[in-house]
């Protein structure tokens, strides 16, 4: 297993290190947040899997002594901490949001409060890899070196929101869309 945490860890710093170039050539400052926010969560993860050789090393070393048995569950802690950290959910490079299906409520990451929900809000509309100043291929390669999925997404919390974001978006004026020329003669 160490040897497999040793090669991740080395992969880890490169891809974090092509990011952190990759950095320099944005012209956007959501573009540099994501790849702030991304070179944030790969440090993390290299510290995780530092834990894990740590403890493997601390293991290795208690082998049938008294201390095997709580060096293999500071071992397990560690493996079961990045299982639950990095692979059960998609990790948020810019908005998050937690929607609980069981009592249909959504917690607003902005004001920290429980909401009712109604319809689909919140609405989570992905950014455009374009938008992204190269950053999307690194994501993916990182996604299969390490099996982390992550997700950049911006979340609107009410259906106007996003309907705003969305004209924003397409640089079109709804005013000027929708102006009615003209008089209409029966």
């Amino acid at each position: 297993m160490a040897h497999n945490n040793h090669m991740l860890v080395a992969q880890l710093s490169s891809l974090r290190i092509r990011v952190l170039a990759n950095r320099l050539g944005c012209d956007t400052e959501l573009a540099r947040t994501v790849h702030d926010r991304l070179a944030a969560k790969l440090a993390e993860m290299i510290v995780a899997q530092s834990r894990i050789l740590a403890a493997d090393r601390v293991l290795a070393a208690a082998c049938g002594t008294e201390d095997e048995q709580d060096a293999f569950f500071d071992l397990h802690h560690d493996q079961t901490a990045w299982y639950e950290t990095w692979l059960i959910e998609p990790v948020a490079l810019l908005d998050d949001y937690l929607v609980d299906d069981l009592t249909n409520e959504y917690f607003d990451f902005r004001t920290g409060e429980w909401h009712h929900r109604d319809g689909e809000v919140p609405i989570a509309l992905p950014v455009p890899a374009g938008q992204l100043c190269g950053l999307a291929k690194i994501i993916a390669e990182i996604e299969d070196v390490s099996g982390a999925r992550f997700t950049v997404e911006n979340v609107y919390y009410s259906e106007a929101e996003a309907e705003a974001a969305w004209w924003e978006s397409t640089g079109a004026n709804p005013d000027e869309i929708f102006t009615v020329t003209g008089t209409a003669r029966d």
